[in-house]
């Protein structure tokens, strides 16, 4: 395969939280989502493959499923089908499966080789230990006498053991960025996924409308696809050069080095750079 067509691979695995409260979104990406991701597809001539992660809770407030894997289809038409059978149902309390639905769409998507790699979260409730993981950036609570009255730190955790550290490190392991859409203004779900999307090099974003987060969607992924010609050229000249120096690259493309260094670290982890960092 030659690079431009590698250099041309998105996978994309949407995260969905398909409780109950999530059914004005469902109903949304039913309508809408697939014809984006066509328009973007078709708009930068990239090679899209979407799959999808569904998750909800553990029991026993929720005894569906934790999460589901709807893996990648020959054609998005074919996804289509899947998004139009999601089905917002359950929950139980408020925090849902959210560092399980990111962890399992990293450890269970089939990423292809050379791929740009994308998580999409999307939501409207923390995960299990959001805020257990705010207090321990706090100082300790003061223990009562005879050791009572202090609700157990385990209470607050995902029943699963995942933190937000376990979900980064898996998204990072695999060279995934994740992205956040957040449909509450909800300090602790706006934190927690911040946090997941920061610590990957992503960004939380707010799409508190259903109507409209399909094209927050689109904005979202048009950023990260609009790099894709720069950071071809920017492949072009580092093997003319050699070896991926930023200063000669920048120079070469008569950009400012921040630029230069932002393609190259982008190409980086996708594995084009591995030879000339070699030689």
């Amino acid at each position: 395969m030659s690079d431009n067509d590698a250099l041309n691979r998105v996978d994309l695995c949407f995260v969905v939280d398909t409780t109950g409260s999530m059914g004005m979104f469902i109903k949304a990406a039913q309508r809408h989502l697939l014809d984006a991701m066509d328009a973007l597809r078709a708009g930068h001539d990239i090679d899209l493959r979407v799959g999808l992660t569904e998750y909800r809770d553990h029991p026993p407030q929720e005894r569906s499923f934790v999460t589901r894997f709807h893996a990648p289809k020959p054609d998005l038409q074919a996804m289509q089908k899947a998004i139009n059978a999601l089905k917002a149902e359950g929950g139980g309390d408020a925090p849902e499966a959210v560092f399980d639905g990111v962890h399992a769409a990293c450890g269970e998507m089939p990423w292809r080789e050379h791929s740009r790699r994308f998580v999409l979260l999307v939501g409207d409730a923390p995960p299990h230990g959001a805020r257990a993981h705010e207090r321990r950036e706090e100082a300790p609570e003061a223990e009562p006498a005879g050791g009572r009255g202090r609700r157990s730190r385990a209470a607050d955790l995902c029943p699963c053991g995942l933190t937000v550290h376990d979900v980064t490190a898996a998204a990072e392991s695999r060279n995934v960025t994740v992205h956040a859409l957040c449909m509450v203004a909800d300090a602790a779900t706006v934190g927690a996924f911040t946090a997941i999307a920061g610590g990957t090099g992503g960004a939380c974003a707010p799409a508190q409308s259903a109507d409209k987060i399909v094209g927050t969607m689109g904005a979202v992924l048009e950023r990260e696809f609009s790099s894709l010609p720069f950071d071809r050229e920017t492949l072009r000249v580092a093997r003319g050069i050699g070896e991926p120096d930023t200063e000669r690259v920048a120079e070469a493309l008569g950009c400012p080095r921040v630029q230069a260094a932002a393609s190259l670290a982008r190409l980086g982890k996708r594995g084009f750079l591995d030879a000339l960092s070699a030689a």
